[in-house]
């Protein structure tokens, strides 16, 4: 399969929804939707980001924008890196002002943004897309599995604290061969998985397992501000910092990985 059929396929079934808001009564502008102002004021403080929530805001409100259309496939191509997001909104700039004079400069940006696109499709045969999704799924069962565990033995060791004989079945061993009292043995020897009170804080994936609410694995294409605008829909900007936050020790300043797995809080 080709880069540019790859490229035409996704914009094609992108579009394919946008048909039904198409005709007559274009707007564009609509001066009592408050978005379309508040995203000019983001863009003069150089914030993207929340200007094109706001923009999708606009759009979501009143879907016959042209403008709004335009704005967002510049931001989206220019300053947010996201060139299918960039192509899909300025194809629907396309298809609600055919005859507008910024028609040649949308091709002309579409036409960059394609370009941009198929640079960052790999020549892969299936079977290793295959095997790159197989190994994703079977490396997010896993870290569900942990994070499963975890809380469960978490539920016993709250139990045990509250039910003084619970504690003590939890905290012995007794033996046929042996009389009297039994000395109880230290969680960490009964089951190393089995967090001990006092004991330093895990490390590494299992910390991380154990702290995340929610997952989320990187796949082709994603950037951290594309990542957070799918977790945390219209909070974009505080989405980042959340995630910066809880990976840094991952992130630092490297480039996100493929198959990389990232906590994502509430």
């Amino acid at each position: 399969m080709s880069r540019r059929f790859c490229l035409t396929f996704a914009i094609f079934i992108a579009l394919a929804g946008s048909n039904g808001v198409m005709g007559q009564g274009l707007q564009s502008d609509d001066s009592s939707n408050p978005h379309l102002k508040q995203a000019q004021q983001d863009i003069d403080n150089n914030k993207p980001a929340e200007a094109a929530d706001e923009y999708e805001a606009a759009l979501a409100a009143n879907p016959k924008l042209p403008n709004a259309e335009y704005e967002l496939g510049v931001l989206y191509g220019e300053k947010l890196h996201d060139p299918i997001s960039s192509i899909y909104h300025l194809k629907r700039f396309q298809l609600l002002a055919p005859s507008s004079d910024k028609a040649v400069g949308a091709q002309n940006l579409i036409d960059k943004e394609s370009k941009i696109f198929a640079a960052t499709v790999p020549n892969q045969d299936s079977d290793a897309v295959t095997k790159l999704q197989a190994e994703n799924a079977a490396q997010k069962k896993s870290l569900e599995d942990a994070s499963h565990t975890i809380t469960l033995l978490q539920g016993q060791l709250a139990l045990a604290a509250k039910t003084p004989g619970a504690a003590a079945a939890v905290g012995t061993t007794t033996t046929p061969e042996s009389a009297g009292p039994q000395k109880a043995l230290p969680l960490d020897q009964m089951n190393p998985n089995v967090p001990v009170p006092g004991a330093p804080a895990a490390t590494g994936t299992a910390a991380a397992a154990g702290t995340a609410g929610r997952s989320y694995t990187v796949v082709k294409g994603d950037k951290i501000w594309t990542i957070a605008k799918k977790m945390y829909p219209g909070h974009t900007k505080e989405g980042v910092d959340k995630i910066q936050e809880a990976n840094k020790d991952a992130l630092g300043n490297k480039p996100l990985k493929i198959g990389q797995v990232l906590i994502i809080p509430d």
